[in-house]
């Protein structure tokens, strides 16, 4: 594709960042369109697993090399220790064991420096990063794509990317398919340095809640508590509330994971609901494509949200390369793509279930199930099994046997 293609890029998250990074390095004019006014530090941190790291690699060494430096490489020898609140080891899961059948490492990062990293490397692939502006919607004709901005502008474009979220204005405008759903557990994420634990990466079992600790850097360890709750009230509670909220559900827990949590700083806090969307085989319109949350938002218990985004900007990029016509491109870009997701999806939605352990049952049951499988979920190896330019295109049949399809807004009305 030649550079006189343009493509604007809805969102400057991290799938946003890598998109306009990988479309740059290809070739395109890129503008990114921001809601925020700046991009900050965005609170606690992520694990790239070995097909993220793969898809940064794609984008370009420098970026590869970026994270490694940047956040913590897990060694061949490590482990992750699973427990329950009371310190009692359930099992070791051995972490470090898929790099060395991979050749890839996992990396837990801070987000704002993954995030970081990929602004960095947007700019200086050449695209342009507009803050303070969203993107409300589209209009197409004749092959070209009028973004509707905020600001009360518009922007003429060949392709609009969609990254703008798990509650993307532009998914809505496509599909209109609806809110998406409270999977019935909210999430209270942190960091902390210079805890005793670090650089030890651990889960801890509680019943209704489930607390991931990983190293993100030299000093830094992030969590993630998962707490079984109705919508809305532990976001309603502000960070300070929040935090004082955990540390009364995890009161008599472990104390070295209790000092954990007590040590962070409120500021740090983000206070998030978890939901998710049932899979569609359907993320393009002409010259728009949905790409990340905004095509494929999932619970976050295989920790696949970032990677599978970053894998996203990766193939888009190779699909533009390879097709003289964006709107062709865009239709390769979803075959390959939304069958591997819909996967994730779901299985995500299922092991978020059983990792909260919502009952004294259910946590019993899970508990269960991590000693006899030796590891935290069910993800197989064929997930972070990813590399560029593997992936099998998927037909219309593919789509329907793997994807339980949900009728749009528009199908719905004309019922």
């Amino acid at each position: 594709m030649s550079v006189s293609h343009r493509a604007v890029v809805a969102g400057g998250g991290i799938g946003g960042l890598a998109t306009a990074a990988a479309l740059a390095s290809s070739g395109l004019a890129v503008t990114v369109i921001e809601r925020a006014a700046r991009i900050e530090d965005v609170g606690s941190g992520l694990l790239l697993y070995q097909n993220g790291i793969a898809a940064a690699d794609a984008i370009s060494s420098r970026l590869g090399a970026g994270i490694r430096a940047a956040g913590h490489v897990v060694g061949p020898d490590e482990v992750r220790v699973l427990m329950d609140s009371a310190g009692r080891v359930l099992t070791r899961e051995p972490i470090g064991e898929m790099g060395r059948r991979l050749g890839l490492p996992q990396v837990p990062i801070l987000r704002t420096a993954l995030q970081n990293l990929l602004l960095r490397e947007a700019a200086a692939a050449g695209a342009d990063i507009r803050l303070g502006t969203a993107v409300e919607g589209y209009d197409q004709d004749g092959g070209q794509v009028s973004v509707r901005l905020s600001d009360g502008t518009t922007l003429d474009s060949d392709v609009l990317v969609a990254a703008d979220g798990l509650n993307s204005a532009v998914r809505a405008a496509m599909l209109r398919d609806g809110p998406p759903q409270y999977l019935g557990y909210t999430s209270v994420r942190g960091r902390t340095v210079g805890s005793e634990l670090h650089p030890r990466s651990f889960v801890v079992n509680g019943v209704g809640v489930q607390i991931f600790v990983a190293p993100a850097d030299g000093e830094t360890l992030y969590w993630t508590a998962k707490i079984t709750s109705p919508p809305g009230v532990w976001p309603a509670m502000g960070q300070e509330g929040a935090l004082a909220a955990l540390l009364g559900r995890i009161a008599g827990w472990h104390e070295p994971v209790v000092r954990v949590i007590r040590a962070a700083a409120p500021a740090d806090l983000s206070v998030t609901d978890i939901h998710d969307r049932d899979p569609v085989s359907c993320w393009v319109d002409a010259r728009v494509a949905l790409l990340g949350d905004a095509a494929h938002p999932m619970a976050p218990a295989m920790g696949q949200g970032a990677n599978t985004a970053i894998e996203d900007a990766v193939v888009l990029a190779e699909s533009l390369r390879a097709c003289a016509d964006p709107g062709e491109a865009l239709i390769r870009y979803q075959a390959q793509r939304v069958g591997r997701t819909a996967r994730i999806v779901l299985h995500s939605r299922s092991q978020g279930a059983l990792d909260q352990g919502a009952s004294r049952e259910h946590a019993r049951v899970r508990d269960g199930a991590m000693r006899q499988r030796g590891r935290k979920d069910a993800a197989t190896l064929d997930v972070v099994d990813w590399r560029p330019g593997t992936a099998v295109p998927l037909t219309e049949a593919d789509w329907v046997r793997t994807i339980p399809v949900r009728r749009t807004g528009a199908d719905a009305a004309g019922a």
